[in-house]
């Protein structure tokens, strides 16, 4: 998977990172599996997801400030991720590595905001069942999931080691069908009533 930015973003991204350049999206060489990232600096960074979904199926929204709206566009417009312009190499390494596996990277602080609502559109009588069969450390781990906490934090709180809580939540996203953490959370929205059913 190659990695495109628009020439005029350039000099706004972060340089640690590896982009390819473009002048302009319809000029643009690239495979179907490349990931396009647009900026929003200016007001054409819908135009610009528009444009680049005609051409590729990864597409990452970077923004200066966090927005939920913004970010809502971006995903009906066909991102698979949201993340500051001015993360670090490791957040831009990371938000690539997810968006190569087919998963979707979204904040932690508006990702909690944004599933807050979703229970009253989901049918969610046929994932209760499945919450009963939960061991108690895997109500822990999801737990800590509903409430937008680390691996690491998740792990301090319940006195196990990170690599614990990654082989459950492994073992969480198994169980509900589901590819990370944010299909794990749409899957079962985060409902309070189910804090207390855990």
């Amino acid at each position: 998977m190659r990695h495109f930015i628009a020439e005029k973003d350039l000099q706004g991204a972060p340089t640690q990172y590896s982009w390819s350049s473009y002048s302009s999206i319809t000029e643009l060489k690239c495979d179907n599996s490349d990931c396009v990232w647009v900026l929003t600096a200016g007001d054409s960074w819908r135009q610009q997801l528009i444009e680049a979904k005609q051409k590729v199926n990864n597409l990452v929204l970077l923004t200066y400030k966090y927005d939920r709206t913004e970010m809502q566009t971006a995903l009906m417009l066909g991102a698979r991720a949201y993340c500051h312009a001015l993360g670090t190499q490791s957040l831009l390494s990371s938000v690539a590595r997810v968006i190569e596996a087919g998963g979707m990277w979204l904040p932690n602080e508006l990702l909690t905001q944004t599933t807050s609502n979703i229970a009253a559109n989901m049918q969610t009588k046929r994932v209760l069942p499945s919450l009963q069969e939960l061991t108690n450390r895997e109500k822990d781990v999801l737990n800590g999931i509903l409430e937008g906490l680390s691996n690491k934090e998740i792990a301090r709180e319940h006195g196990i080691t990170e690599r614990t809580v990654k082989e459950y939540v492994g073992t969480l996203l198994h169980k509900f069908e589901a590819k990370d953490r944010i299909s794990l959370l749409l899957r079962i929205g985060e409902f309070s009533h189910l804090k207390d059913a855990l």
